[in-house]
């Protein structure tokens, strides 16, 4: 097909984008209503809307990437804004749920049903960049993994000492920073902005790209962040980026080398400080959250972007086998000393709690790192079944 005959099919690539999104929603937003009509189990039905989430994914898979990358952005843009009231609106369903399960008691009386809906949908979407249904598991078995995992939780009973979450959030308990809508009069890069202002008034040019860049890159993307927006952050002439960063690539396998090499290097500190299990995987969850909240680049990684010629491909991907290699023998390590639970698939476990983590780190950004390790640490460990 010519490149020129597609303006013939649709008017711009954003009616193309705007089309895609639409068939994608109303199929999942179709088949979540018809599992929640349904009725049932509570814990029944929240795997009724795993198993659709990942069903969705498996059909669409560059469409589901799309709505991880991308929704957050659009969202506040000329045509796309009913994304935030299909975000409002799956997000009620699946609050609904959990609620259910809280008044029947099936499910912790201390759960914050909006809270946790909201960390449960953004963990399966997340599994859109490394979910399909033509690997290990099938929708729903994946769908009963995830159950296991954030139910029942990790750690066999009496093996850790659970913690009432909403005390646990404290005064952030109430915070729903995705639930409210953006638009022109407020805009999401007014919060880029008030970050921005609060680096010290002496910092040189460089740490200022570095700091514009990583609150960019995870507010908005790696595609979506141009140079020039870089440079208006940090406050610095547009001509000037090259030489303090060389390209925008450059810059990215920086920070992302840094990311990792922190996150690395706090797990290698704490293997010696916590030998217990359930004591090290409490803190590859916390050092794993903080990471997030400290490299806004991360996002790149939640949402797939590391690509380029000038990336040190070899070596990023070095660190991130490391990174996931070591939650894998944590999780090991806890199967056998009959901590965690015996049928515990530790590669699938660590991926899906790395995902959810780094997908989260937008949604509990408002909550503070505090609330958030301790939100991750409760759910992931003790689970959210009723004791």
């Amino acid at each position: 097909m010519l490149s020129g005959s597609l303006y013939h099919h649709f008017p711009s690539k954003e009616a193309m984008l705007l089309e895609v999104l639409d068939s994608f929603f109303a199929d999942i937003m179709s088949r979540q209503r018809a599992t929640v009509e349904r009725g049932g189990a509570p814990v029944d039905t929240l795997r009724g809307l795993l198993r659709d989430s990942l069903e969705v994914i498996g059909n669409s898979p560059d469409a589901a990437i799309v709505v991880v990358g991308e929704s957050r952005r659009l969202s506040g843009s000329d045509g796309f804004v009913w994304l935030s009231e299909r975000t409002v609106e799956a997000s009620a369903l699946w609050g609904r749920v959990l609620r259910r399960g809280v008044e029947e008691g099936s499910l912790r009386r201390d759960l914050h049903p909006v809270l946790l809906s909201l960390m449960l949908q953004s963990a399966v979407w997340g599994m859109a960049q490394w979910y399909r249904p033509s690997g290990r598991y099938d929708p729903d078995a994946a769908a009963g993994r995830l159950v296991d995992l954030f139910v029942r939780g990790i750690v066999r009973p009496g093996r850790y000492a659970s913690q009432h979450i909403c005390t646990l959030l404290g005064p952030a308990r109430h915070t729903m920073p995705t639930l409210r809508r953006t638009g022109a009069a407020d805009d999401v890069r007014v919060e880029a902005e008030r970050r921005m202002a609060r680096a010290p008034r002496r910092t040189d040019a460089r740490t200022r790209i570095r700091i514009a860049s990583n609150l960019l890159f995870e507010q908005d993307g790696y595609a979506g962040t141009t140079v020039r927006r870089i440079a208006d952050l940090a406050g610095v002439p547009v001509g000037s980026l090259a030489h303090h960063i060389g390209s925008k690539e450059q810059l990215l396998g920086e920070l992302l080398g840094e990311f990792l090499g922190d996150l690395r290097s706090a797990f290698d500190k704490d293997a010696a400080d916590r030998p217990e299990p359930v004591q090290r995987l409490a803190g590859l969850i916390g050092h794993t959250v903080e990471a997030h909240a400290c490299h806004g680049v991360s996002t790149v990684l939640a949402i797939n972007e590391v690509r380029g010629d000038e990336l040190p491909a070899s070596r990023l991907s070095a660190q991130r086998a490391k990174v996931s290699d070591t939650w894998t023998r944590a999780l090991v390590a806890g199967i056998r000393s009959g901590d965690f639970h015996p049928d515990l698939d530790p590669v699938f476990t660590q991926r899906v709690l790395r995902t959810a983590i780094s997908t989260g780190s937008r949604i509990y950004r408002g909550m503070g790192v505090r609330d958030a390790v301790g939100l991750y640490r409760e759910v992931a460990l003790a689970g959210m079944a009723a004791s």
